[in-house]
């Protein structure tokens, strides 16, 4: 498909140039950020503040790597005409590389080349080699969304992987846009079907707590890893109602719990958080199968970590906190309003009645324990 819209040609060095809009920068952004216009690209400003960004990509590897084998003509990069500015281009793919080797350049004309066994006629030799770069210009009309295609084909695959929130996005936006089925996307990116839902369902859920009026703000990428792992737990799952064909979370009030355990706690200092690892998610289905409220309720407060108090259900001293769960029920209880007595009276009489019979067989049992430890 795309193979036909790239051609090959020799371009100079000078005026190809990084990609502000460069889907790796993605991953690191808290918030929507506009795209840079093609107008602005060429801009210093823009070119020094990609190459910042990207030096964070293992850079400083990869540079090296040309130093002592050379700009290989194996991984092209690919290219596109900049909108009203002839003769320039930006690169959609190969960005890392392009950075390494301009920065390689620099380093060379500066002379700040200091590595052993290579001498100055070499380093001049690769400037020279270096002027002019075979590249892939990519002639077609998708010119918008090219640069995330053509790098989910070659990193989702497994050079130098994506993080996985963009992964996820991508996946959704070829399911979303272009209508592509599970096992359609798979193909293109070389997955199986089972792999692209769940990327999609992960990312589904990080975009509806990003439309989350009191969340949004909070939101950020590397959730996405929390949210697999939450839609992943059957019992974590059914607590946030996760709706498979709305592909979102149901249950508002749980929700809600759950996105204040997973961003910096604003009471104490912005430090804390509840769950900042996907293995803690494991832990809260624990004490969600074992209705463990009690533990939950201390957790919320910090009282214990959530892998704290997934331990206590394995330790052979633990011991219910029963009396913090009668109090709790007592509160319940008194927290009750005449106007719903008045409202509900028979109902509320029929729920006393079911909760007594279930305190008579509470009361029976502990006396009946009492009573043979007394006669021991």
């Amino acid at each position: 498909m795309y193979n036909d819209q790239l051609e090959q040609k020799t371009l100079s060095i000078d005026v190809l140039f990084l990609d502000p809009n460069n889907p790796r920068f993605w991953s690191e952004q808290t918030q929507k950020m506009a795209d840079v216009p093609d107008s602005k690209v060429p801009d210093s400003t823009h070119q020094e503040r990609c190459l910042a960004r990207i030096a964070n990509h293992g850079l400083e590897e990869l540079k090296n790597s040309i130093l002592r084998n050379g700009f290989l003509p194996l991984d092209r990069i690919v290219a596109r005409e900049l909108d009203g500015a002839p003769g320039k281009y930006v690169a959609i793919e190969g960005n890392r590389r392009l950075a390494a080797l301009k920065t390689l350049r620099d380093q060379i004309t500066q002379g700040t080349i200091s590595e052993t066994k290579i001498s100055e006629d070499y380093l001049k030799d690769l400037k020279v080699r270096t002027d002019n770069v075979e590249v892939l210009i990519y002639k077609g009309a998708e010119k918008k969304d090219v640069a995330w295609i053509l790098q989910g084909i070659r990193h989702i695959g497994g050079i130098r992987d994506w993080m996985p929130a963009q992964q996820g996005k991508l996946v959704a936006e070829q399911i979303d846009k272009e209508g592509l089925s599970l096992s359609e996307a798979g193909q293109r990116f070389g997955l199986s079907a089972q792999a692209v839902g769940r990327r999609y369902r992960s990312y589904k859920a990080l975009e509806q707590m990003r439309g989350d009026e009191e969340f949004q703000s909070k939101a950020q990428n590397t959730f996405y890893s929390l949210f697999e792992e939450a839609i992943r737990d059957k019992y974590v799952k059914a607590w946030l109602d996760w709706d498979d064909e709305a592909k979102r979370f149901k249950n508002t009030d749980n929700l809600k719990q759950f996105y204040s355990w997973i961003c910096p706690d604003e009471e104490r200092d912005g430090q804390e958080r509840r769950i900042h690892d996907p293995r803690h998610i494991s832990s809260l289905g624990k004490l969600l199968s074992a209705k463990q409220d009690v533990l939950l309720e201390k957790v919320d407060k910090h009282e214990i970590s959530l892998s704290a108090a997934a331990q206590k259900l394995t330790d052979d001293d633990y011991r219910h906190d029963w009396k913090s769960a009668f109090k709790k029920i007592e509160g319940l209880l008194g927290d009750i309003p005449n106007s719903a007595i008045d409202k509900d009276a028979a109902d509320i009489v029929t729920a006393l009645d079911e909760l007594e019979e279930q305190i008579d067989n509470l009361r029976k049992k502990a006396k009946s324990v009492d009573e043979n430890a007394t006669k021991i």
